[in-house]
């Protein structure tokens, strides 16, 4: 049987009364077949994080992406910044949807396309040495890759 840890806060209280309520509508089996107890509906439900921090990572480098990509269409008209920058975008926004119930996936398109693009910026960086748009799209890439690095180490 797995127990919820006990804490004395009033958020706590509030959290686990919350659970208590949603673990009443939860199937009383595992997939295993196994009854049960509240304590294990309970101790499931309250487990499950809401935002780790690599999901919002991820979703707001994928929104910064797609604004970067817009933006290098719009000042100099350059097609390859919109496409690059909306499909890596997009993919970025995936990964972060994905976590963390389908954590490898998400974890490994988050960590092909911070590598992909920390490949193509960090480079261009240390060529031209401007801030806008390689260096903060370096800055975010190797951020990237270290968060998914980090998220899929902590399992």
């Amino acid at each position: 049987m797995v127990s919820a840890p006990r804490r004395n806060s009033l958020s706590c209280r509030v959290i686990r009364e919350v659970c208590d309520r949603e673990a009443r509508a939860l199937p009383r089996t595992s997939r295993r077949g196994r009854k049960l107890d509240s304590a294990d509906v309970l101790a499931y439900q309250c487990g499950k994080p809401m935002l780790s921090p690599a999901k919002i990572y991820f979703i707001i480098f994928g929104a910064l992406t797609i604004t970067g990509g817009v933006i290098g269409y719009v000042k100099a008209g350059s097609v390859p910044s919109i496409i690059a920058g909306v499909i890596t975008g997009l993919l970025l926004l995936a990964a972060g949807l994905l976590l963390p119930e389908h954590r490898v996936a998400g974890l490994a398109i988050a960590f092909i396309i911070s590598l992909l693009l920390a490949g193509q910026f960090i480079p261009k960086f240390a060529r031209t040495g401007k801030m806008m748009p390689a260096g903060m799209m370096a800055i975010l890439s190797a951020i990237g890759l270290i968060m998914a690095i980090i998220a899929w180490v902590k399992k």
